[in-house]
């Protein structure tokens, strides 16, 4: 008999643990943590942070494989709404393709269903399996790898300076800022920002004024060569910024390191940032046919289900649809929860949307539970879907006023790791 329930013992942890490291070897290298410094942190976590809740699945009373869920809100076109994330899904070497991964997932989709959550997230660790749960894609990640002189001298650095732990209410204020104004964004929890400060690798720097921050980088340094120390490369974990003044202010910077830096890694999804940056070339001349220089490395990551389509749309209600007239019906299929295998009645009236008792409508429009995840957060388009054969439009003359419907001008932005 299986059974999924919060760990709560402290030897449910210490299990849980040598699962995790199981999992995912390549946490114990280096100067990762060791199992008791995980266990430690695992407990700290659910202890401190109420966002954070670990759960594990026991088979005839031996735990198996564990999770933990988090409670986060997000921006989701102006208006923060609750949404749940699950990370650290890990199974016990002997007992893989027993469907114990399948069984957290279910879990962790009733878990928030019964929380009135109409949406969740997740990084999968295979893209493929959670699709086939539902799960679309999010916004794609593009890592740059480009020498420091690529960043624009901007005209000054004086307003840069370091930050340490006495400083995290600015770092808070500054992301809560540009995380009210960026679609998609998660607020960011009280460990995450702990966790910033007590990571020995990292430096801190923001651009400050007044007291207040405009921004701030976190990043740190990995060598490039066993023998030559001054080999380096300078990775930039989180870079937020609100003006182009206080942009041009950390390129000043990183252009400056050009003597101790040989590459600067810069992972973003902002989809033109190429435009910023003078030579995009990541440095291994490779071409792609006829003529384009290799530059950005892009992956799919951070994916989106909805988990209560009626819930959700109804959260939707305060976004205007781009001023979009119509009455259509959305039918949606899910294989993995029957409750959202049902169709909807939606009128648009000048973009704005209400679900109708009503059987009259001008259009059905016939999606899986994934590509519409994706279509709402504005992933992807309908058009892009329609021409894909992801989505079935029951009268074509209907598709392009569907893609002005659903189009989002700014996609998505998330850099919340869990």
């Amino acid at each position: 008999m299986r059974v999924v329930e919060k760990l709560m013992r402290e030897e449910d942890f210490i299990h849980f643990v040598d699962i995790v490291v199981g999992a995912y070897p390549g946490r114990m290298g280096g100067l990762q943590p060791t199992k008791e410094q995980l266990k430690a942190l695992f407990m700290h976590n659910q202890k401190k942070d109420a966002s954070i809740h670990y759960y594990g699945l026991w088979e005839d009373n031996k735990l198996v494989g564990g999770m933990r869920l988090h409670d986060f809100e997000m921006n989701l076109f102006s208006k923060l709404i609750p949404i749940g994330g699950v990370g650290l899904v890990a199974v016990d070497l002997l007992h893989k393709k027993e469907k114990v991964a399948k069984e957290l997932i279910d879990y962790f989709l009733k878990n928030f269903l019964e929380k009135n959550v109409h949406f969740v997230a997740l990084y999968p660790f295979r893209p493929d399996f959670y699709k086939k749960m539902g799960f679309g894609y999010g916004p794609k990640m593009h890592q740059y790898l480009v020498e420091p002189s690529s960043f624009p001298k901007g005209p000054t650095k004086k307003h840069l300076t370091y930050l340490t732990a006495q400083d995290q209410h600015k770092i808070a204020d500054c992301y809560k800022r540009v995380a009210a104004k960026k679609h998609g964004m998660l607020t960011k929890t009280e460990s995450e920002l702990s966790s910033i400060f007590k990571n020995p690798q990292n430096y801190i720097i923001a651009v400050e004024e007044e007291d207040m921050i405009q921004g701030y980088m976190v990043f740190s340094f990995i060598k490039q060569s066993e023998t030559n120390f001054l080999l380096n490369n300078l990775v930039i974990k989180e870079w937020i910024y609100e003006t182009p003044e206080a942009l041009l202010e950390f390129s000043a910077f990183l252009n400056s390191q050009a003597d101790q830096v040989n590459r600067i890694e810069w992972n973003t999804q902002e989809e033109n940032i190429h435009f910023f940056l003078g030579d995009v070339r990541n440095g291994t001349d490779h071409l792609i046919p006829s003529v384009y220089h290799a530059s950005a490395i892009s992956g799919v990551g951070l994916m989106y289900r909805i988990i209560n389509v009626r819930g959700f749309f109804k959260e939707l209600t305060t976004r205007n649809f781009n001023g979009q007239t119509l009455t259509f019906k959305l039918t949606v299929n899910d294989s993995l929860l029957s409750e959202n295998n049902q169709q909807i009645v939606i009128e648009a009236i000048d973009g704005n949307i209400k679900i109708l008792d009503s059987n009259n409508y001008d259009v059905e429009m016939v999606i899986n539970i994934a590509e519409l995840s994706s279509l709402v957060m504005g992933v992807v388009t309908v058009q892009e879907l329609f021409m894909l054969s992801m989505v079935k439009i029951s009268d074509e003359q209907y598709v392009q006023v569907l893609h002005q419907l659903f189009f989002v001008l700014d996609k998505p932005t998330c850099i919340t790791a869990f």
